[in-house]
């Protein structure tokens, strides 16, 4: 994302771009810092930016990053992460992209005005693991278009208490960023290596694998044509895809599916049993049931409530 701070040493790795056209208000800001707070080696920036005109962005950092979309429509968005595939369809609130350090993130969108925050983490910020011994949070998985709702509220609830002065905020706020460091710890770090390492994908197979996914969640993906297109057996492609993605190739489906979902629901007016189609799903119920399973409301509550509140 944009980098209000970049004259900051602590900000070197942050690119941001627009095209020339595009009808954003002449001399108009392109972001608005909303909070920011910054703890031993942890950092938050909350930011409400303009991207009418197509905005280009990257990171290259030796810390991770992670980006929570809090609102805001976005009508294109393109992302890729090194090694980790990419994705090309337009996120709705709460949609989390994490970028472990080191790794190469590219972005680029168009839309209205959003807002999103950013986490940022030295990997040498600690967690307690029990028994008064700390490791620090070394090697984090990567994710693209993530849905977890532990980490997009309690990531907006530290911008919110952050933009306050008064100690109890700043105490409440203190101790989120180190349930959040936890959070992260617990459930997207790499495991240690204690055998051979399984292979990964290279760069360029996970990326066909993505974009091959994605321009067909509408119809019937098997197994079989995921490991043919990756060149490899069923087998090797199960151990390699989870080794990219931190997931099964069923799992990752049905996230992107539901993302497709969410996204329709907040953006359009089509009935739930023709989104349900579109996105992938046998039927409504079908749909239902996932969704609920995913976020513990069905679709109709999530389009209902989200149009009625914003984050920010």
């Amino acid at each position: 994302m944009s980098d209000p701070l970049s004259n900051s040493p602590a900000h070197d790795g942050w690119t941001s771009s627009r095209e020339a056209a595009g009808g954003a208000d002449a001399g108009a800001a392109p972001y608005t810092v909303l909070a920011q707070a910054r703890w031993p080696g942890v950092e938050l920036l909350v930011c409400r930016e303009d991207i009418r005109q197509r905005t280009l962005w990257a990171i290259d950092q030796p810390r991770h990053t992670v980006i929570v979309h809090l609102g805001g429509t976005m009508r294109e968005l393109e992302t890729e992460i090194d090694g980790a595939g990419s994705t090309h369809a337009p996120p709705s609130p709460g949609d989390i992209w994490l970028v472990p350090a080191r790794r190469r993130y590219a972005s680029q969108a168009r839309g209205q005005v959003i807002t999103y925050a950013e986490l940022r983490l030295s990997p040498a910020a600690d967690v307690d693991v029990g028994r008064e011994a700390r490791v620090p949070l070394e090697a984090l998985m990567p994710r693209l278009g993530h849905r977890d709702e532990f980490l997009h509220y309690s990531v907006a609830r530290l911008g919110r208490l952050s933009r306050n002065g008064d100690d109890l905020s700043v105490m409440m706020a203190e101790r989120l960023q180190w349930v959040l460091r936890q959070h992260l710890y617990d459930s997207y770090r790499l495991p240690a290596v204690t055998r051979p390492e399984p292979a990964a994908l290279l760069p360029a197979t996970a990326r066909r694998l993505c974009d091959h996914i994605e321009s067909r969640l509408d119809q019937r993906i098997t197994l079989s044509e995921l490991a043919a297109l990756a060149d490899l057996s069923v087998h090797q492609l199960l151990i390699a895809f989870r080794r990219n993605f931190g997931t099964t190739p069923a799992q990752y489906i049905l996230a992107q599916r539901l993302r497709r979902a969410r996204w329709h629901l907040l953006n359009g007016n089509a009935d739930i049993a023709d989104i349900a189609f579109d996105c992938g799903f046998a039927s409504h119920s079908h749909l239902s049931a996932a969704f609920k399973r995913d976020t513990g409301i069905t679709p109709r509550q999530f389009r209902e409530g989200l149009r009625m509140r914003a984050v920010y």
